[in-house]
């Protein structure tokens, strides 16, 4: 049966697609117009922003909405303005002994009408920045975002109101966002959870859509006994306390060598206080989303609880159950018959393992999917070379964590069950275009009459020449 949501997002598509019909290849002015409109009224509505998450979250901290939602989605877009007109030229590729004199180009087509499905816990940055990409590329965008963030969404879909022939934004549950994967989109993209991509998948390979998928895991860091163990905790915390933890490359557990562990924790402890001295009142630290997140976390300390693990917190009362406000939560004696160690935590529990070596910090990380991003701290280059020989992630940072993301110039996105596709910079743009190759020829037969008539001794002269 087809709801009235069903058919709303079908004529909402239809007129973005009859926009793209009417000019499939806009020009660089228009595209930039376009990203500057967009980042103009980013700009202007910034405060708004900054209050709406407050208000979706019960608290945000404005560093984590100013900082890592609205500074880089604006420098992001002034980075892909900058290099957008070198990214449409079209390239050229050599042609090869065997179709000469033919020229050979490769040229960056629109894909259409593309679909952006966009999470709650960045909601500015991970909805306008695959937009933006989407825009320099060419194409007409469809914004599916959180339901979770209603507040955040009304400033959004005023902010796209003046650019409603690039952009609509769609809100809705679940059931939207099903229906809303079923469209036949020239490409979707969808920023969330491994079980939730895996259904944005199936629902897209019904039209053969290609498809982003940004999505998370469990993302190690390993702390080496060649480790500057004060640097280490300083990233870490960072890690884990940036939207308390609700952010897809948080470092998920901590695999330090055995010994380094009581220095490192100790480290950590005194990292925390430092910068969060009021525990979870202090006001730098941002709440749970909501309720449903929240009991999420609390039943992961739950279950590894009644499995033997130990809990450590750096101040007492560090829960708050109405406000939805969690602190650091160092978990000791974890195994993997344990919740917490097969899911994605998303928040600010930290799981500590000790290891004998960097060879079984490595079998550990073995046992689950290939991450979205590799943690690694250590002062030796042997170590660093190993891992980066020896492991597969989305990226691996190196004495740092998180920053990563920042890398103006460079790709962003997982693999296997972290992710498909890369975007940032000009893998954003590459992302949402077409490359169609382009042959032009000349006005000679001699080519084409000796393949028509002489096949034969054409074969056996290319055999003479390729076949060695």
């Amino acid at each position: 049966m087809i709801t009235d949501q069903a058919l709303e997002l079908e004529r909402l598509f239809l007129t973005l697609q009859t926009t793209y019909l009417n000019d499939k290849t806009p020009l660089l002015g228009a595209r930039l117009e376009a990203l500057e409109t967009l980042k103009k009224t980013l700009i202007h509505h910034s405060n708004a922003l900054i209050d709406a998450a407050n208000k979706d979250y019960g608290f945000r901290s404005q560093f984590d909405t100013e900082f890592a939602d609205i500074l880089p989605t604006v420098t992001q877009i002034n980075h892909i303005k900058k290099r957008l007109g070198k990214w449409m030229k079209t390239k050229s590729r050599p042609a090869g002994l065997m179709l000469w004199p033919t020229k050979v180009e490769i040229e960056y087509c629109p894909k259409g009408v593309v679909g952006v499905i966009a999470p709650w816990n960045y909601p500015v940055q991970l909805a306008l920045l695959p937009v933006a990409s989407a825009i320099a590329a060419g194409n007409r965008v469809m914004l599916k975002v959180s339901e979770f963030t209603p507040n955040v969404n009304q400033v959004l879909k005023q902010m796209l109101d003046g650019l409603s022939q690039w952009c609509v934004l769609v809100e809705g549950d679940v059931k939207v966002a099903g229906a809303f994967s079923a469209l036949p989109f020239g490409h979707l993209f969808f920023t969330g959870s491994t079980p939730v991509g895996k259904l944005v998948m199936q629902a897209a390979a019904k039209n053969l859509t290609p498809v982003t998928l940004e999505l998370g895991g469990k993302s190690p860091a390993i702390v080496t006994r060649n480790a500057c163990l004060k640097a280490a905790a300083r990233a870490i915390v960072l890690g884990k306390t940036a939207n308390s933890g609700q952010i897809c490359v948080a470092p998920d557990y901590v695999l330090v060598d055995r010994a380094q562990k009581d220095a490192l924790v100790e480290e950590i402890k005194l990292t925390y206080e430092k910068h969060f001295e009021h525990g979870i009142k202090d006001k730098t630290l941002s709440s749970i989303i909501n309720e449903r997140q929240y009991l999420r976390l609390v039943a992961l300390l739950d279950d590894a609880t009644q499995k033997g693990a130990e809990i450590h917190t750096v101040f007492d009362h560090e829960q708050d159950d109405v406000q939805h406000r969690l602190g650091l939560h160092l978990v000791f004696n974890v195994d993997n018959g344990m919740k917490i160690m097969q899911e994605e935590i998303f928040g600010p529990l930290l799981p500590i393992i000790t290891v004998d070596s960097l060879d079984h910090a490595l079998r550990l990380v073995e046992e689950h999917p290939n991450p979205l991003a590799l943690y690694l701290f250590t002062e030796n280059s042997d170590e660093i070379k190993r891992v980066r020989q020896q492991t597969l992630s989305g990226a691996v940072s190196i004495n740092d964590c998180l920053l990563h993301v920042a890398a103006e110039h460079a790709p962003f996105g997982g693999i296997g069950h972290s992710g498909m596709g890369q975007y940032h910079d000009f893998d954003g743009f590459e992302t949402f275009s077409h490359k169609r190759t382009v042959t032009r020829s000349h006005n000679l037969s001699s080519r084409t009459d000796l393949l028509l008539a002489r096949k034969a001794w054409f074969l056996t002269v290319l055999k003479k020449l390729f076949l060695r």
